[in-house]
């Protein structure tokens, strides 16, 4: 069965490049040079962080979501 979950990630534009946070999920940090690999290695950064001790890091696709943009974030809806 397949959780969702609403977290907000701090978009940041800078020097041509994209970095991404979540203030709820500390040391989850992302960058990419564009959006779509922004959120790959969000969904890296995110799998790691929800892993369970000895465990692998679960499945995490934020490929279907739904952004709610401010100057500098936008909220996902993980699936």
């Amino acid at each position: 069965m397949a959780t969702t979950q609403d977290i907000r990630v701090k978009i940041h534009l800078e020097d041509g490049s994209m970095w991404a946070t979540v203030d709820d999920m500390p040391g989850v940090f992302a960058t990419g040079d564009t959006l779509e690999e922004l959120r790959e290695n969000l969904e890296e950064a995110l799998a790691l962080y929800l892993a369970k001790p000895g465990e692998d890091a679960p499945p995490v696709d934020i490929s279907c979501l739904e952004t709610v943009e401010t100057s500098t974030q936008a909220a996902y809806t993980l699936a």
